[in-house]
């Protein structure tokens, strides 16, 4: 037998009723007022200040590493600066060998288009001489 509207909706509302005691009563809280418990990152300020402090203060170290010479396991501020210039992914090569690949797939689709044409060709005159 079916169930009615009636019947599907209360099964409904006892499940997520069941659910919500699940877990417990911050669920029946609307969302402001959990915010308000647990507190928010504008309440608690962002890391956006933290993380500017942190990159001035690298960047007056790196400084200070260059004018005083200062190297650390070996490694200088001259080759960090070359590793940060290093370009990990060599766009010049991708696009030649890109270039190539499409120069090549153009000739086989012209070489196969040529065959096309010879093997349509022949079909035609296969069927003029038929009739």
């Amino acid at each position: 037998m079916e169930k009615s509207i009636e019947e599907s909706a209360r099964e409904r509302r006892n499940y997520v009723e069941q659910a919500r005691a699940a877990f417990g009563s911050q669920a029946h809280q609307p969302v402001t007022e959990q915010r308000q418990l647990a507190g928010t990152e504008e309440e608690n300020g962002s890391t956006f200040g933290i993380r500017c402090v942190i990159a001035i203060l690298l960047f007056v170290c790196f400084v200070y590493c260059d004018q005083e010479k200062i190297s650390f396991q070996g490694i200088g501020t001259a080759q960090v600066l070359e590793q940060m210039k290093w370009d990990p992914l060599p766009t010049e090569k991708l696009e030649e060998v890109f270039a190539d690949i499409s120069i090549s797939s153009v000739q086989d689709g012209k070489q196969n288009d040529k065959q096309d044409d010879k093997q349509s060709d022949k079909q035609d005159d296969k069927q003029n001489n038929m009739q």
